[in-house]
């Protein structure tokens, strides 16, 4: 029988969503990065598609302020995992996304992403996460279990969250 150490047992589970929270995402077109926004802009006109859905676009969001900084905080007092949707349409945001964790988490541990369409079917302590969409609102609806809403009037920043935490 294995048997896991005491101190990895106790730590609570926290999970955190990418996209809006850790990553920058463009709420518009204006806002997608340079480098693709003309093929990106023409590909939507083209298919009627949300510019989620073009492919290579996940692969080019800038870290939020001090994401890995409070990945690496988070780390210290519980086991960490990047809980994300993977828009279905673009199939390289499966990729996209694990390849942007690597680049721009350093901080976090190998093989802590998971991608799910519905976050409420994870057990853990908590949810960091900026929309209540994806089972983001149901997860905190679970006994012992809490969505803290990055971006909102309680919890604006990480900062916040950190404190609220105690990290």
């Amino acid at each position: 029988m294995i048997t896991m150490p005491k101190r990895v047992m106790s730590r609570a589970v926290v999970y955190v969503d990418l996209d809006g929270v850790l990553a920058e995402f463009p709420e518009s077109l204006s806002d997608v990065d340079p480098s693709i926004a003309d093929s990106c802009r023409q590909w939507c006109e083209e298919t009627g598609e949300h510019h989620s859905d073009f492919e290579g676009l996940f692969a080019t969001l800038t870290a939020k302020e001090g994401a890995d900084d409070a990945i690496y905080r988070l780390t210290r007092k519980f086991k960490v995992y990047i809980l994300s949707t993977a828009p279905w349409k673009n199939v390289s945001s499966f990729t996209d996304k694990r390849i942007w964790v690597e680049k721009n988490l350093p901080s976090l541990p190998k093989k802590r992403l998971l991608l799910s369409y519905n976050k409420s079917l994870m057990r853990g302590k908590y949810l960091i996460d900026d929309r209540p969409k994806n089972g983001a609102l149901e997860f905190g609806e679970y006994n012992g279990q809490e969505w803290i809403h990055f971006g909102s009037e309680r919890f604006p920043n990480w900062k916040e969250i950190l404190d609220y935490l105690k990290c």
